[in-house]
């Protein structure tokens, strides 16, 4: 790729080189280079003339989609800044991340729009999609604010992570993947999580083909398989547990694509290495990889061989314009093989935490000890170790805050959301690991007042995502406590009460 300043030169360098080739594909529609120009430019010329104006924010909630991918560049070229929102998500957590982030429209798919706050637009995506041609002046947009992906929060609401032109151009750098004209990216995360950046933009800014797969596509393993097979898909990204699903379903799964990346969660060794003797005729690659939110979409990755043995399979090393340092005792580098917080830092860094400065500053961190303060590093909270090839092996996490079902989840979210039901006195969420090693959210509810299970499902629904939910509720007497006062997780895990069924309990 050839070096440019922003994500849309990029793309419109792109145009110019094969305007005729496929960037994005859905179905039996095709948009091309030239087509995604054109419409983009629609929809940038759409959205000035509604009065937005650079800088500001555009929140989009659209199904992953040909327009999707024209709507959101379109709102770069008109210099403002995308706010990825999850259109099934609940009402409440969809209005305070406008409110939050200042969105000053929201972009819908059509007339059944989902409510707005008070003053904030609704725009149709095939108006703006349909706006005449004309003159349209490029604009320069703010580089260090591209996205703002919203994760989950340590507050109990979700916290918006200002992502960077930077941060999205350095994945379509050469070194670290096959990136070539022509390769077909499959399109499939939800659209509010910062993985589409990668299946996006990736293989647009690589003159590739980005293959949008339909969430009826995704509904079963075998339909899956047939839709890469199919699409002719050649990279693509799957969480780990849906990795783990499909290939217990189907062996072969995945193993006619060239790359197929993996991440969300820790990898299996014992399943990774059956995959491979499964597919032993085949070329496929598996990459485990690596990242926060807060270094846009991925930090590390490690081509795991066909021969891979061990049971701990390493996040690996850095991409390009990435840093990273494995920090001991908060003033050190750890040795090898020691336990220690990884620091993350480059061109993949976010600006910020939208309006959380306090939270910015504990997280986005200066180490004048290891370069003078030369550069910002993220604190991850997640510990590491790093071996003697200088690999990276993921150990855990430093706080509550885990991966579950490919989601980061901060469990005090979840509490927030489970208390606000009146007859919930007290809650505490656990998390542990199934056979399969996957986390699970359990949830431990002390009831005030009587409460049907039916009331409360229908609660989870209308506050919380499907992925933020618990797996499994229980209900006790009381919360145990430990010397300290503390909630006493492990007691609760320990307790022995079986999970709460659909019937009418006090």
């Amino acid at each position: 790729m050839e070096e440019y300043r922003t994500l849309v030169d990029a793309i419109l360098g792109q145009v110019h080189k094969a305007p005729n080739a496929p960037a994005v594909v859905e179905g039996d529609r095709v948009v091309t280079y030239h087509g995604l120009e054109q419409l983009s430019g629609a929809v940038a010329r759409g959205l000035l003339a509604k009065g937005i104006r650079p800088g500001q924010a555009v929140a989009v909630c659209l199904p992953r989609s040909w327009q999707l991918v024209c709507v959101m560049l379109g709102v770069r070229r008109a210099g403002a800044t995308v706010v990825a929102l999850d259109a099934q998500s609940p009402l409440q957590r969809r209005q305070h991340i406008i409110e939050d982030s200042a969105s000053v429209a929201v972009v819908v798919a059509g007339p059944d729009a989902p409510q707005t706050p008070a003053g904030v637009p609704a725009l149709r995506a095939a108006e703006l999609l349909a706006t005449a041609t004309g003159p349209l002046d490029e604009i320069t947009p703010d580089q260090t604010t591209s996205f703002v992906f919203y994760t989950s929060g340590t507050t109990g609401r979700p916290k918006g992570v200002e992502v960077g032109d930077a941060g999205i151009l350095r994945m379509a750098l050469p070194g670290w993947l096959a990136l070539e004209p022509g390769a077909r990216f499959a399109s499939l995360s939800n659209p509010a999580f910062d993985a589409l950046t990668f299946e996006v933009w990736v293989p647009l800014l690589t003159g590739g083909t980005c293959v949008v797969l339909g969430d009826e596509q995704l509904q079963t393993p075998r339909r899956l398989v047939e839709a890469i097979r199919q699409g002719g898909i050649d990279t693509m990204f799957v969480t780990t547990a849906l990795f783990n699903t499909v290939v217990d379903a189907i062996p072969n799964a995945f193993s006619s694509a060239r790359q197929v990346l993996v991440g969300g969660e820790q990898l299996n060794g014992a399943r990774i290495q059956r995959w491979y003797r499964d597919n032993a005729a085949g070329g496929t690659r598996l990459i485990n990889v690596y990242g926060p939110t807060e270094c846009t979409t991925f930090a590390l990755y490690h081509p795991i061989p066909a021969d891979f043995a061990g049971d701990i399979v390493p996040i690996g090393m850095p991409l390009p314009l990435t840093g990273a340092v494995l920090v001991a005792d908060g003033c050190r580098v750890a040795r090898d093989g020691e336990l220690a917080e990884l620091y993350l830092s480059g061109a993949g860094l976010a600006a910020r935490y939208r309006n959380l400065p306090e939270e910015t500053a504990h997280r986005f961190v200066l180490l004048p000890w290891y370069d003078d303060g030369a550069q910002r590093w993220y604190r991850t909270g997640d510990l590491v170790r790093r071996d003697a090839a200088g690999h990276i092996s993921y150990a855990g996490r430093a706080d509550r805050q885990v991966k579950v079902r490919g989601f980061r989840i901060e469990p005090a979210e979840v509490e927030r959301q489970l208390a606000a039901h009146p007859a919930v006195q007290q809650v505490r969420v656990c998390t542990r690991r199934n056979p399969d090693n996957r986390h699970e959210l359990l949830a431990y509810l002390v009831l005030g007042d009587e409460l049907a299970f039916e009331a409360y499902h229908q609660h989870l629904a209308a506050t919380l995502p499907p992925y933020m939910r618990p797996h499994h509720t229980h209900l006790v007497d009381a919360l145990p406590r430990n010397a300290n006062g503390k909630i006493d997780e492990s007691a609760l895990l320990k307790c022995g009460v079986a999970p709460w069924r659909r019937r009418r309990i006090r």
